[in-house]
């Protein structure tokens, strides 16, 4: 399923956001960008996400916000300011001049003194900021979680509508069948009887042999089949947990059961029926690639 979720927030003054995307996949296939002081991070992100998502190939992207690539930050020297506060109170006293910082100085004359801001690096591995960027990538998970439902709530539509499709269809081959076969028994013995006008014929044998005949033709044991896996497929459909694989396999069978009716059918209206179905459940199988 296709989807979009963003987390920012602050971790240690440097503000961060982390992206992902998810685009229909039948795996999980997960690709995580990280800077290099982060890349011990891939293995828990990727985790978060398996724990989330059982399909999708996901892209994450963490990244700076204020400044891609920065290692280093800049800080007050507060020892400093402090050395300097005490010096030139130092000085009014031995000079006995009154000074007031906030008349006699101002933030530019502060800003200028010698050493006041120092950069140091950034410390990933004993800031927390592990535990920070996970909060960040939990709201991007939840943004992903809202979009990828909003896509399932219109698939889970769609589906319901081709499985009750394909059920409306079962019903016309099963409510066509005792014609066909009817048809088919009636079709036989007029064609036997035009070819043998002039031959004894034992009707006894010549019945048994077109009951053997209809009973290979007989597609009863596969429709009813086919009637439990679309009941199957529906029930699966409100469970309301993860069951795109179990779909799949249900899928499959599904398919066996239509096969095996195309090849024993003979009435044109039943192979009409089939090759719709055909059709219906490749719409499906498409559909359900894309839901967990």
């Amino acid at each position: 399923m296709t989807g979009f979720g963003r987390g920012e927030g602050t971790c240690n003054g440097i503000n961060f956001r982390i992206e992902i995307r998810s685009v229909n996949h039948r795996y999980c296939d997960i690709n995580v960008k990280l800077s290099e002081p982060l890349m011990r991070l891939e293995q828990r992100i990727r985790n978060a996400i398996s724990a989330n998502f059982s399909r999708g190939k996901f892209e994450v992207s963490v990244s700076q916000i204020d400044s891609p690539g920065r290692y280093r930050r800049t800080i007050l020297n507060l020892p400093d300011l402090t050395e300097y506060q005490t010096g030139i109170k130092e000085l009014s006293r031995i000079f006995k001049i009154k000074f007031h910082f906030r008349s006699d100085i101002g933030l530019a004359d502060i800003a200028a003194l010698k050493d006041l801001f120092v950069s140091s690096e950034i410390d990933y591995k004993n800031s927390g900021i592990d535990e920070q960027l996970l909060k960040i990538l939990d709201k991007s998970l939840k943004e992903l979680k809202k979009m990828r439902l909003k896509e399932g709530r219109t698939l889970y539509k769609d589906l319901k509508q081709r499985i009750n499709n394909l059920l409306y269809m079962e019903k016309q081959i099963e409510q066509s069948m005792p014609k066909a076969i009817s048809e088919i028994k009636e079709r036989y013995i007029s064609r036997i009887k035009e070819l043998s006008e002039n031959i004894n014929i034992d009707m006894y044998r010549l019945n048994q042999e077109i009951a053997i005949m209809v009973e290979r033709m007989d597609i009863t044991e596969e429709v009813v089949r086919l009637n439990s896996h679309l009941s199957q497929l529906k029930e699966k459909l409100d469970m309301g947990v993860v069951v795109g694989r179990s779909i799949d396999f249900i899928l499959q069978e599904v398919n066996r059961e239509i096969n095996t009716i195309s090849s024993k059918a003979s009435d044109i209206r039943i192979s009409g029926t089939v090759v719709d179905m055909k059709a219906e459940v490749e719409r499906i199988r498409e559909q359900v690639q894309n839901i967990e």
